[in-house]
């Protein structure tokens, strides 16, 4: 009985120690809460250390009540005002492409299949606007920002008070008119973003509300005070910015007007970072405002600066309800119907052309996948600069208006390239092509390459259909080259060639990513020695060639593909040939081609080309190559053959192939496979190793005198960069039947 009276006693003392604890909480929630406000400041890459900090923030469930950013922080921050977790916009970030974000170039996949090959392989391209070179801005449209920008905020695209999203949000930009500062609180959110971040002299202004905008960072990057005039009583300020630099840093031009366009936002910085109660400045040491390829680093910083204001957050911890369902689930659970289509911005280019490629009509359904894919493939015809586009829902009929904006490119364009290859010598060539020649579905251009191997090419285009599925093209091209000739993998003599081909097609679109070719040309070719030797030929030839082919290309990319893959097959049949010898020696003594086993008839050619690039981690590319040609009732010895080696396809009838130089082997007959390994690391760095083997002179009906002789191998290492100027790569190649080591080097792109 004692010991339960003690009991009693204990649990009583207990009771009276809680209660009063208990009896203060109903009061701690009736008192006032704080409002929090977040300030992201800007600093191009360096603001992914924004997306560090709100990791910290989310994992002390720290409510935030109000976002203030400019921009790359009003990226992040609207991202996070938009529903966003840390988690979700750190995966954003990681597997962004930010040099495809902020470059001029269309994506790949959206580019008629006819033109991927050759897509942009230029260093400049000016537009020629009646009849006069229009000279460049120097500033991009950054189209893969906005439709980026689109795909984001897919969620919010009925919002056009900032206040209504999940954090009332705002962000700033600078007028360029009078330099004021412009907070933007309504409208359309992704205009205002894309706003925010217009970096002077690197992207183009955007218009909003009749005024051109520019970034914010001009006058305010660090908007803290905005975020207490929004209601905040407590202000985390995150700060990534540089600041101004030091005088001895200012080296370039680019420098000084970068720190001119500052000034401004230098004076307002000391007021902005005396309205925040806790301040973070990131520790970003060695990372510049372009370090994008620098991002987990970056945000790894951001994290650690977070972890040091924990004790300034606890206070604030534990109010921030759970999140639910993922921002990027919701949007692709969003379906809109479409009610109607406005283009606005055209100009020269067809209202009609526009839609088709598109295709998209109205009572479509469309989700964010399939509005991109419209939008990215009328950026991707080469007829506008920008094409951008907003969503206007009409709640009275449950659909939604699409508006487009573009802003057109000229017709005609003048582009150049320069370039340099241990087989064609030093070149600069230039380009002229027009989108609409004479009538509107025809294309015309005229290229040129001067240098130690000239070249030029001309094409004329005409689409039949108004999608463009069909077409007819017309080619002429010729060039010039000198080679060495080997014997036994020495080179014994150098010849000079020259060659021309007229050339007629009929192609069709198969899917969006393949089309079919039926081709004839004519076609002229000379072979003349560049020095006399003891065996010597002086020959031309001319000959007609039918053709069916098949082109297939789904690579990422033309410069180092990480991923796709290019497939050309190709049936010929050469007839009415026409050679004419103008001497022919063998051992100094005079010959002809019955002495040299030559026997000019009609014959079959088969060629295949396959290539394919499989990513096996984020940096680490496999790639396969088979190269098969093959003729059939063939006796004609060099003539019209395949040449083999050499690292870049350059040439007709071209089997590339590492440890041997161009036309270090000719065959009628070759099959050649490859296997690679691609490797990334830093920026634009890339380093390859390949093994290769090949069977050639060798014939289908004759298998059993297939021997060693027929079969040579090689490999090959390479260390590339994707430069301003194109590729860069540095190869060194060797094949054990050749005995000897060749480097390799190429820069630029050649026509």
């Amino acid at each position: 009985m004692n010991a339960l009276l003690k009991i009693l006693y204990i649990y009583i003392c207990l009771l009276m120690y809680i209660l009063p604890v208990s009896s203060a909480v109903p009061e701690a929630k009736n008192a006032p809460e704080k409002k929090v406000g977040l300030t992201l400041s800007g600093g191009g890459a360096r603001g992914l250390a924004h997306i560090g900090v709100l990791h910290i923030i989310d994992s002390l469930g720290v409510q935030i009540d109000y976002i203030t950013g400019t921009s790359i922080g009003s990226i992040v921050g609207g991202m996070y005002a938009s529903g966003y977790s840390a988690l979700e916009i750190e995966e954003f970030a990681l597997s962004m492409d930010w040099e495809m974000v902020f470059s001029r170039r269309a994506e790949l996949s959206f580019v008629h299949p006819m033109r991927r090959d050759h897509h942009q392989q230029h260093i400049v391209e000016l537009p020629i606007e009646h009849g006069r070179i229009r000279t460049p801005t120097g500033a991009i449209e950054g189209q893969k920002l906005w439709n980026t920008l689109n795909e984001v905020f897919f969620h919010t695209h009925h919002i056009t008070d900032f206040n209504d999203l999940d954090i009332p949000f705002a962000c700033v930009a600078t007028n360029v008119e009078n330099g004021d500062a412009i907070v933007m609180r309504d409208g359309n959110l992704v205009t205002a973003i894309r706003a925010s971040m217009a970096i002077p002299s690197v992207f183009t202004t955007v218009e909003r509300d009749g005024m051109k905008l520019i970034d914010g960072g001009v006058v305010n990057n660090f908007p803290a005070r905005l975020a207490k005039e929004m209601g905040a009583d407590f202000v985390i300020g995150i700060n990534v910015s540089q600041g101004l630099r030091p005088a001895e840093e200012l080296i370039t031009p680019i420098d000084i007007i970068y720190q001119m366009g500052f000034y401004s936002d230098a004076k307002n910085f000391a007021d902005n970072r005396a309205a925040t109660d806790v301040f973070v400045d990131v520790d970003l040491g060695g990372f510049t405002a372009a370090s994008f390829a620098n991002t987990f680093e970056i945000i790894e910083r951001g994290k650690e600066a977070g972890r040091k204001i924990i004790d300034d957050l606890l206070p604030l911890a534990g109010s921030k309800a759970q999140p639910g369902e993922s921002i990027r689930e919701k949007r692709a659970q969003i379906e809109l119907v479409i009610d109607t289509i406005i283009i606005s911005g055209l100009e020269n280019v067809k209202l009609w052309y526009a839609h088709n490629t598109l295709n998209i009509g109205r009572g479509d359904t469309v989700g964010i996948e399939r509005l991109t894919r419209a939008i990215n493939k009328l950026y991707a015809s080469n007829y506008f600069n920008r094409v951008h586009y907003h969503l206007k829902p009409l709640t009275d009929k449950g659909s939604v208006i699409l508006h487009i904006d573009v802003s057109e490119k000229p017709f005609t364009s003048l582009a150049a390239a320069l370039h340099f290859g241990s087989f064609t010598g030093a070149a600069i060539s230039a380009r002229i092509r027009t989108n609409k020649f004479v009538i509107y579905n025809a294309e015309a251009s005229a290229s040129v390459v001067i240098g130690e191997q000239p070249a030029f090419k001309g094409s004329l285009i005409y689409f039949f259909d108004e999608r463009r599925r069909t077409w007819s093209q017309y080619q002429v091209k010729g060039r010039r080259l000198t080679f060495p000739i080997f014997d036994d993998f020495e080179p014994f003599a150098e010849y000079n060639q020259a060659y021309f081909r007229n050339e007629i097609s009929v192609n069709r679109l198969y899917r969006q990513n393949a089309f079919f070719s039926l081709a004839t040309a004519y076609y002229f070719e000379s072979l003349s020695p560049n020095m006399r030797t003891p065996t010597t030929i002086d020959i031309k030839n001319r000959a007609f060639e039918t053709s069916l082919g098949w082109h297939y290309h789904t690579l990422n990319r033309n410069v180092f593909p990480t991923s796709g893959q290019r497939i050309q097959v190709n049936s010929s049949f050469i007839y009415n040939q026409n050679p004419s010898v103008s001497e022919i020696r063998l051992d100094g003594r005079p010959a002809s081609l019955e002495d040299l086993d030559i026997e000019i008839s009609n014959f079959f050619q088969f060629y295949l080309l396959s290539e394919s690039y499989i990513p096996l981690w984020s940096n680490l590319t496999q790639i396969n190559k088979l190269q098969i040609g093959y003729s059939f009732g063939y006796d004609q010895g060099f003539i019209n053959s395949f040449n083999i080696g050499g690292t870049y396809h350059l040439l007709k009838n071209q089997i590339t192939f590492a440890g041997l130089n161009e036309y270090e082997l000719i065959s009628p007959n070759i099959v050649a496979a490859s296997l690679g390994y691609q490797y990334h690391f830093g920026r634009s760095v890339y380093a390859t190793g390949l093994f290769n083997a090949a069977l050639y002179e060798f014939r289908l009906d004759r298998p059993e005198e297939i021997s060693s002789d027929n079969f040579v191998l090689g490999a090959g290492v390479s260390l590339g960069y994707d430069t301003i100027l194109g590729p860069f790569e540095l190869t060194f190649s060797y094949s054990p039947q050749a005995g000897k080591i060749i480097g390799y080097i190429n820069l630029g792109w050649l026509f």
